[in-house]
């Protein structure tokens, strides 16, 4: 789309939402008095339904509602395929799954939640969240400011702030809600039963579990966002011929064809991580001693479980996007091809040996 499109549709949209908040945004037009009286916030809906990391690294906010309150009824409404990540999290005592392909299924439980409060985490406007906050209902409804969605929020924060990492951007909207004890840590809980599971899995699939265990997913969701396959085997080889470790590719979803030329073309034999749901996928990444990867969204699976990253950066802001939580190096190539496999194994070295810097 040519530039004067992009304008052109942006304006169209300012118009539609200025429309629908002359039809329906009155009621949030009477400041709200702070600190929210938490003693009367009996339950909270939290709005995130994007991708992968935005929802792991909204967990924090989950834990901290509940320092606000250990009563309230924390929801969570986020993208159906990322749903299973919040079973078993006792900070989250009801999910709701959006399907993009039934979108109708949301309006029930949406009407009928009767929250108090709802946070809209999307620090950039999406409309989407802002109609799903919309049709929550609630009493207070927090979120960033934009000219769309003005109307929407009666706490509402500028989206201009200084860089900061995106768990920082969703706890400051508890910040200037009053919270003053909040949880900074990405989490994601299993039980006993997916434990085992896991573990029998990796016994399986392991040839070497005398090394230790590293996972390399070379796919991203946008090829152009990716350190080159061949550079990714490059690095695998190194590890293996050295006996430096054993290591497992990941297969992302549509990522077969990739996968079928990685191992067609490898020197040396690797294994492959059985395709798994992303609970699963990251359990086996807290019982593995490091991820290697692009900027991608299972990093953040990494944050969330402790495991040390090596996340390479082609695009995005590292201070927004970048692993937190875990040990981890991040580097950069962008616009050149300039990173080489070499540089890659001395700092993938060194997370493997911390004891010898």
């Amino acid at each position: 789309m040519s530039g004067i499109g992009r304008r052109l549709e942006r304006r169209a949209r300012r118009i539609l939402w200025a429309g629908f908040g002359q039809l329906f945004g009155h009621e949030n037009r009477t400041p709200v008095p702070l600190p929210l009286p938490w003693e009367e916030i009996g339950s909270a809906l939290v709005v995130r339904p994007d991708r992968l990391g935005d929802v792991v690294l909204a967990t924090p906010v989950f834990a901290s509602l509940k320092q606000c309150s250990p009563r309230m009824q924390v929801t969570a409404l986020v993208d159906r395929a990322y749903a299973p990540l919040l079973t078993g999290n006792p900070n989250v005592d009801r999910v709701l799954a959006f399907d993009r392909r039934r979108p109708w299924e949301i309006l029930s439980p949406l009407r009928t939640g009767r929250f108090d409060l709802s946070l809209t985490l999307n620090k950039k406007f999406s409309a989407t969240a802002s109609l799903l906050a919309w049709l929550g209902r609630a009493r207070y409804r927090a979120g960033y400011r934009h000219e769309e969605n003005a109307w929407l929020h009666n706490i509402a924060l500028s989206p201009d702030t200084p860089p900061r990492h995106e768990v920082q951007n969703n706890l400051e909207l508890l910040r200037a809600l009053g919270a003053t004890h909040l949880d900074e840590r990405p989490r994601i809980h299993f039980t006993g039963e997916e434990e085992q599971t896991v573990d029998r899995i990796l016994k399986e699939t392991r040839r070497a579990p005398e090394l230790p265990c590293v996972l390399i997913k070379i796919g991203t969701r946008v090829p152009e966002w990716g350190w080159r396959p061949e550079k990714f085997r490059a690095v695998a080889s190194a590890l293996v011929r050295g006996r430096k470790a054993e290591v497992l590719l990941v297969q992302g979803p549509g990522e077969e064809t990739l996968m079928r030329e990685t191992l067609a073309r490898m020197e040396v034999p690797v294994g492959v991580l059985p395709p798994l749901p992303l609970k699963q996928l990251a359990l086996a990444m807290k019982k593995s001693q490091l991820l290697f990867c692009s900027h991608t969204g299972i990093m953040h699976l990494a944050s969330a479980v402790g495991t040390p990253a090596l996340v390479i950066f082609k695009h995005g802001e590292i201070a927004r996007w970048g692993p937190v939580n875990n040990r981890h190096v991040v580097l950069e190539e962008r616009n050149h091809d300039g990173l080489h496999p070499e540089s890659v194994l001395e700092h993938l070295d060194r997370l493997l040996n911390p004891e010898h810097p």
